[in-house]
């Protein structure tokens, strides 16, 4: 083989090798920004439903009233995933407990 013509092949290979990685890093790249927000997502999911929570399953009125109202707003945004919904479901089905509810002795039913 010619020098020439060996020196052009090196080239070629060595270029295509580079773009190559362009492609590949543009790729990871992206794949690491969506990772990222994903991330970001989820945490805030878990503060905002933490916070939720808490107040749903307070014995104070006014918490579970605020509760009650920041679950109907987050699921009603367009950001809504499945799982805000089936947290507010959950949160819905439970029942704080209440102070001035009197629950019988086993006997007197």
């Amino acid at each position: 083989m010619d020098v020439a013509l060996t020196s052009a092949v090196v080239s070629v290979v060595g270029a295509l090798v580079a773009v190559g990685a362009l492609v590949v890093s543009v790729v990871d790249g992206r794949a690491g920004r969506r990772n990222t927000e994903f991330l970001g997502h989820r945490d805030l999911w878990w503060q905002r439903w933490s916070w939720v929570a808490d107040r749903a399953t307070s014995d104070d009125e006014g918490k579970r009233a605020a509760a009650a109202l920041m679950s109907a707003a987050l699921v009603t945004r367009t950001w809504t995933t499945d799982d805000d919904t089936w947290m507010s479901r959950a949160l819905a089905g439970s029942e704080a407990p209440r102070p001035h509810t009197h629950e019988q002795p086993e006997g007197e039913r």
